[in-house]
């Protein structure tokens, strides 16, 4: 299975009101079900994984998950869920991304949140977005950021990135971001239409030294950063080639100028952050920042960063979770014993069938 794009000036999946209303019930009834057998945690677990979220698309009808097609799917799940039920979703495309903090607020009364959770949300929101728009460099930019959370603190983040008329999925689940921190690969899985011929990716594995060596460039004068930055010039850039050799000049950023933000550069020096997960998220620190860290690290320290990209361009076995079969079963069970009439229980159970055959090869009796 490839991911889907469609252009950005297309993005919506057009549905009549009529269809709309008939997958919200449909909808409504699958998740009562599944959060009522398996539980909130398990729902969100559900919606971060690679094959949960495939199976729930199929439900609507396009497990390409395109980008209409995402969109549409969490803007249902926004529509059917009951905050009775402990889930909830925030956040959407467009400027609808931005929402996410007050959207937490107001939902917090109704689900009993505190003030400690809703910062850890938050918090999580922001990690995310700043680490797929600013540690990870992939020539893409964010359209679309949606949380899923449910009130004991587990939470899934999907993100929509386009570059021209293609379009890259990125998708986390907070168990797998405990398990390797937020900036080492943390994502459960990152699709894409095709593969960029870079990356500069300062949370692949391959980046440790590179992560670690950024917080010690901020240790160095400010008068030897000026003196690296000086010296980087596209006149002079052929200098930089034996460390990237093979590489396209024209596409790699660590060949292109950067602009410098001093004013940035000398507040993390004056208070330096104790993890690349502090210097990521402070203000102020965006793509060009990284990039010159990266550009001091590979001159001072001869640290050479990994420009691979880590997405996929097949949702295949080999890239699914741990958990993702049994994901995909419960939320079979869950429409098995759903109040969907019958006869499109049946066809839903088919086209889930269908996609588990698919992922995992046909089931053994």
């Amino acid at each position: 299975m490839r991911w889907s794009s469609t252009r950005i000036d297309h993005h919506h999946r057009k549905v009549t009101r009529g269809v709309y209303e008939k997958l919200r019930v449909e909808l409504r009834h699958i998740s009562d079900s599944f959060i009522g057998y398996f539980g909130p945690e398990r729902f969100v677990e559900l919606l971060g994984d690679p094959a949960g979220l495939r199976g729930v698309a199929v439900l609507i009808g396009d497990e390409t998950l395109s980008t209409g097609s995402v969109e549409l799917l969490f803007r249902l799940l926004k529509d059917v869920l009951n905050l009775e039920w402990q889930v909830g979703v925030v956040g959407g495309s467009v400027n609808e991304k931005f929402r996410v903090p007050d959207e937490l607020e107001a939902l917090s009364n109704y689900m009993g949140l505190t003030a400690k959770e809703v910062n850890a949300l938050k918090l999580a929101s922001r990690m995310t977005a700043k680490v797929d728009s600013v540690a990870v460099q992939d020539g893409y930019d964010l359209y679309l950021h949606v949380m899923v959370f449910c009130t004991s603190g587990e939470w899934s983040v999907i993100q929509v990135g386009h570059k021209s008329v293609l379009g890259r999925l990125y998708q986390w689940y907070s168990g797998k971001a405990r398990e390797r921190s937020m900036v080492d690969e943390p994502h459960a899985m990152i699709l894409a239409e095709s593969k960029s011929r870079y990356s500069l990716d300062f949370t692949n594995s391959r980046n440790v030294e590179l992560r670690k060596c950024s917080l010690s460039v901020l240790e160095e004068r400010e008068a030897v950063l000026r003196r690296v930055q000086s010296s980087y010039r596209p006149a002079v850039q052929r200098s930089l080639a034996e460390f990237l050799e093979g590489l396209p000049d024209n596409d790699n950023p660590l060949m292109q100028p950067v602009r410098v933000r001093w004013n940035v550069i000398s507040r993390l020096k004056s208070s330096p952050p104790e993890s690349f997960e502090e210097l990521l998220i402070t203000n102020g620190v965006g793509k060009e920042t990284l990039r010159f860290l990266a550009i001091c690290s590979m001159t001072l320290y001869q640290v050479v960063p990994s420009l691979e990209d880590r997405a996929v361009l097949h949702a295949d076995r080999a890239a699914m979770g741990v958990n993702s079969e049994q994901l995909v079963y419960d939320l079979r069970e869950a429409i098995r014993y759903s109040k969907l009439p019958a006869n499109v229980a049946d066809e839903r159970l088919r086209r889930l069938d269908d996609l588990m055959a698919r992922l995992f090869g046909e089931k053994q009796n």
